[in-house]
């Protein structure tokens, strides 16, 4: 880490412009907005940001979580997004040694965060995503001196063909869809990046996070949750597979 500490520096620097990005393109991107080309605007007022409110992090604190000319909260996972990619550095530099091991880490988590607020927010999985953490998990994969390129493959067509199978199953089984095609090449990725060893560990992690999560919120509405009720297991799966990277 010594002789790494200007490369960790730049990772944490940079982080919140990352995790702005992100946040821009998590909520452009179901309305088919360009995330480059388009001014951002206020989503209530649609006036235009002025730059010196569009500082990661900051710029919402100071301003409350409100536009400041309408007044109207800005939405709270645009900030969430910024912290968590800060965040994900932080713990990158602290537990990851070597510069390029650093940097693909922290690129991995800094996706799987994007993928996370996707899913959760609208039960999609976006394409770029996905082949992103893809390449990301191989480029990994093909610097880890014990696993080589053709481990990440290997790990990323045995998560993803098991997932396959059991969206293929479920479908014979209920004449419905339980698990999107996106959790299928989700898996490509989560598979490449951790290998095929931890890919049961990431999806009992995963479905340990959703029925916690179901059990609370049952609780906190008071009503027994409904069998057919819309689960983005893509968000636990990619929590799961941050809480293992940094392991």
């Amino acid at each position: 880490m010594q002789n790494d500490w200007p490369l960790a520096l730049l990772l944490v620097l940079i982080s919140p412009a990352v995790g702005s990005f992100l946040g821009v393109f998590v909520d452009r991107w179901p309305k088919g907005v360009s995330v480059l080309a388009v001014p951002s605007r206020c989503g209530s007022c649609n006036t235009k940001i002025l730059w010196r409110d569009m500082v990661p992090v900051v710029s919402a604190m100071a301003l409350g979580g409100r536009c400041r000319s309408c007044t109207a909260r800005i939405p709270g996972h645009l900030m969430r997004i910024e912290l968590a990619a800060v965040i994900a550095a932080v713990l990158v530099v602290l537990r990851v040694p070597g510069p390029v091991e650093m940097w693909l880490v922290a690129a991995i988590l800094w996706c799987l965060i994007a993928l996370f607020y996707s899913d959760l927010l609208c039960f999609r999985l976006p394409d770029v995503l996905t082949l992103a953490l893809f390449v990301l998990g191989m480029a990994l994969a093909a610097t880890d001196p014990a696993r080589g390129w053709l481990d990440g493959l290997i790990s990323a067509g045995a998560a993803s063909g098991a997932f396959w199978l059991i969206r293929w199953g479920y479908f014979q089984w209920r004449g419905k869809e339980g698990l999107g095609l996106g959790d299928v090449k989700l898996m490509a990725g989560i598979g490449a990046a951790v290998g095929w060893q931890l890919v049961p560990l990431v999806t009992l992690v995963a479905a340990g996070l959703a029925i916690l999560v179901v059990v609370l919120e049952a609780f906190r509405v008071n009503k027994v949750p409904r069998a057919d009720a819309r689960l983005p297991f893509g968000t636990y799966l990619t929590a799961a597979t941050g809480v293992i990277l940094m392991l």
